[in-house]
């Protein structure tokens, strides 16, 4: 649709047809991609939203004039990229009218309930109950039961059913026709269960341990029920020495980092005269935090707090902490006291994306009361996380505990394309400032 809209931009303007694609291969490119981003960002590609709807179209318009004002500051920045006045204002109308169309065309014609797939847990013990819970409301799948061979459990619980023992599993997939199968089971698995799951395999059937099964669909792995048996089996892309690791992943760091300083000077230097301005105090802040390995290094943030807002000591940060300046909560809110932390990131002392780092005195308590704590440390602490964009502002051990079970699905899933949705999912966090405090 977009591309579309450049072609009969052009058409209508001049009357013929002119490849864009050759004549404007540049500004085609950029402004594609800019359009995508800013309708990913303002949540437009999310098929649940209702697109009859006056705040989506509200939305939707929003999201058209800001595409169209990025594009032209670009221009203005890259005069060579640019074309006419006539074919950019053209080209913003017919992108809204074909886009919004086809979303509406979208939802009369093509938009359609998903059919849950049928689901079976093997096993009714906590780690069963546990992955119970979590999809219960889950409307992606059709929960049938349970199914463990210790009769007590037979029976109702937790709404649901312990339907018999494992060896009505052939039968239970014919007759239910189960899409997939979740084994739950903590305890050595059978000669005779193992050939039934084997069968029900390759009859098509998708088989799961319980921990890939609740990691793919939760974006987290539960650490109460890991063990150094499922480490050691699975595969953590995070600590291997490949190209990305090792190289890609450091030459991206330092790119954008350099970019990210020359781009950021204005609001560093704002930054700066504002926190001297409204309190007494160095305007950067220096404090050690835990990194790759469990090495200490010294982190850089603009002071957001009052000066010697922790002379008694470490504390977790709260909710309206009134040590917190006035410029401090404004800065806070838009991310930009993190903006120092870039420094660290060229040091090679932390990446974009990666587990953020904790502070000693805190690592020692929570390694001590958190099963797995220490994983995070395998790979370099980040400025942004996937536990940051998909968990509020960690505050408690409780927040702790959480956050881990994403760091480790992050480490166990590490990837140029994940790195890039955590720092897309970044952007749209200090947009509407969820998590900050």
């Amino acid at each position: 649709m977009i591309i579309a809209s450049f072609y009969l931009s052009a058409l209508i303007r001049w009357g013929v047809f002119v490849d864009i694609a050759s004549s404007f291969r540049g500004a085609l490119i950029l402004s594609f991609f800019v359009y995508i981003l800013t309708f990913y960002l303002s949540d437009l590609y999310n098929t649940e939203n209702k697109l009859r709807s006056e705040s989506y179209l509200i939305r939707f318009t929003t999201a058209v004039i800001i595409a169209s004002s990025l594009i032209a500051a670009i221009f203005y920045v890259l005069p060579s990229w640019k074309y006419g006045r006539g074919i950019f204002l053209l080209n913003g109308s017919i992108i809204f009218i074909f886009s919004l169309s086809w979303r509406f065309l979208f939802d009369k014609f093509f938009k359609y309930e998903r059919k849950p797939a049928k689901l079976l847990i093997l096993g009714a013990g906590h780690s069963g109950i546990t992955l119970y819970k979590t999809l219960i409301n889950n409307k992606d799948f059709e929960f049938v039961g349970f199914l463990d061979d210790d009769a007590e459990k037979w029976g109702t619980i937790f709404e649901s059913t312990v339907i018999g023992g494992t060896s009505l599993l052939p039968s239970l997939i014919k007759d239910k026709k189960i899409d997939k199968v979740i084994v739950s089971i903590t305890h050595e698995i059978s000669p005779e269960l193992i050939k039934h799951i084997v069968n029900a395999k390759f009859s098509g059937v998708e088989i799961y341990d319980m921990l890939t099964f609740y990691a793919n669909n939760t974006g987290k792995v539960p650490v109460l029920h890991m063990s150094d048996k499922w480490l050691g089996d699975a595969n953590i892309y995070g600590v291997k020495k490949n190209l990305y690791n090792i190289k890609i992943k450091r030459v991206l760091d330092e790119i954008i980092a350099v970019i990210g300083i020359i781009l950021s000077i204005p609001i560093i230097l704002v930054t700066a005269i504002l926190i001297k301005l409204d309190s007494k105090g160095p305007v950067f802040y220096r404090q050690e935090r835990v990194g790759k390995d469990g090495k200490v290094f010294t982190l850089l943030k603009f002071r957001s707090m009052k000066a010697n807002a922790e002379a008694d000591g470490a504390v977790w940060a709260k909710q309206n902490d009134t040590r917190v300046t006035r410029v401090g909560k404004i800065i806070r809110l838009l991310r930009i006291d993190e903006l120092p932390q870039i420094w660290n990131v060229i040091k090679g002392e932390m990446s974009f994306s990666g587990p953020r780092p904790e502070r000693p005195e805190f690592v020692e308590i929570l390694t001590e009361n958190i099963p797995y704590y220490s994983l995070r440390h395998a790979v370099r602490p980040g400025i942004t996380g996937w536990a940051q964009v998909n968990y509020r502002y960690g505050a408690s051990q409780e927040d702790a505990f959480e956050k881990l079970q994403y760091d480790i699905f992050y480490i166990k899933n590490v990837s140029f394309i994940l790195d890039i949705i955590i720092l897309i999912s970044t952007i749209r966090v200090v947009l509407f400032g969820r998590g900050a405090r």
